[in-house]
């Protein structure tokens, strides 16, 4: 029918098959590494510090957020990978499945930290998520798949609604093709 246009200002993204998107097992696994990493990452930091005088410029904490920072937006989505991305044979991609920005990477390590959404909420999405993704993967634009997957497809970028323990989501997904199909009928219904 003319004059119906579909809003595709988001751009196109891409899909996978299911059993390329991470289980809730494996995400708990990256978790338990990575968190395991840093904590162990505390032990020098705080050993030189206990030796070495310093000011307090640099703290031991400011330097272990620092580390934290570099472990979790710069390490992770390069080609060497966290140490749970690592034994977990996982990567992080944009949704376009592109490599993430550290602009990127960073936000999503801040929703982490400083989000209402814990970290077992976060985990606990992905187990209901279609495509297995938390909560922070899809404020963020990102998607963790495994490290030899390949595309399906491309299909629209749109917006999806959620509501859920008193919260309306509202994040950016690769909509299937079939469901994009169901949207035209939905909008062609309603436009006559």
């Amino acid at each position: 029918m003319a004059g119906v246009s579909r809003d595709r200002s988001l751009g196109d993204g891409v899909y996978f098959a299911p059993e390329d998107y991470l289980s809730f097992c494996r995400r708990l696994v990256i978790t338990l590494v990575d968190v395991t990493m840093l904590l162990l990452l505390w032990i020098p930091i705080g050993v030189i510090f206990t030796f070495v005088s310093y000011n307090y410029v640099f703290t031991p904490d400011l330097v272990w957020y620092f580390c934290c920072w570099c472990y979790l937006a710069v390490l992770r989505p390069s080609r060497v990978r966290s140490v749970g991305y690592w034994v977990t044979g996982a990567r992080i991609i944009t949704l376009r499945g592109t490599k993430p920005s550290v602009w990127r990477m960073t936000y999503r390590v801040l929703l982490n930290f400083y989000s209402p959404l814990n970290l077992v909420y976060d985990l606990l999405w992905v187990g209901v998520d279609r495509d297995r993704q938390s909560l922070t993967d899809r404020f963020a634009g990102t998607c963790v798949v495994r490290k030899r997957a390949e595309p399906v497809g491309r299909a629209e970028i749109h917006y999806t609604y959620y509501t859920g323990m008193s919260f309306l989501y509202f994040y950016p997904c690769v909509v299937l093709p079939r469901e994009t199909e169901e949207l035209v009928e939905v909008e062609l219904a309603s436009s006559t």
